[in-house]
């Protein structure tokens, strides 16, 4: 017979989806493998996320390496990954316990560099307010609300 859950248990949704979980464990294995090679070439490279597909048979394993990026380096980053990959793809199916074992391929994260440029527009956008003429050009005053000095 088998064991029935209780209501409470049916309620309850999962935190993660299991192929979040493996996606995150596969990110760690990833990122500690690539620092443990000591290739030169990904100095700086930062693995950001990896995502399973939900047959869990692929995961896109994305990096971020602003300072390549800035040299024009990029080319070489995607070059060594692509050289180490079958190295850590063995790490990968050791630590990973699970039936299937993701086929990892290695993509480039560009949101950083998005992020960054949005906040660099964002300051500057702010230090433009700032320095204006206009000394009231940044306060904002509420339509017929009291002021503080004669009309």
């Amino acid at each position: 017979m088998a064991r029935r859950r209780t209501a409470a248990a049916r309620r309850a949704p999962r935190q993660y989806s299991r192929t979040d979980r493996l996606g995150e464990l596969v990110r760690e294995v990833v990122a500690t493998e690539l620092e443990r090679i000591g290739d030169e070439r990904l100095d700086l490279v930062t693995i950001t996320d990896a995502r399973v597909d939900g047959s869990l048979e692929h995961a896109d394993v994305f990096y971020s390496c602003l300072q390549a990026e800035e040299d024009g380096r990029l080319d070489e980053v995607a070059d060594a990954l692509e050289d180490q990959r079958w190295k850590v793809q063995q790490v990968v199916n050791r630590e990973v316990r699970a039936r299937k074992t993701p086929q990892i391929s290695f993509r480039h994260d560009d949101v950083l560099r998005s992020a960054l440029r949005v906040d660099e527009i964002l300051r500057d956008m702010s230090s433009d307010e700032g320095t204006s003429d206009d000394p009231d050009a940044g306060a904002s005053e509420v339509e017929g609300a009291p002021s503080d000095g004669p009309p």
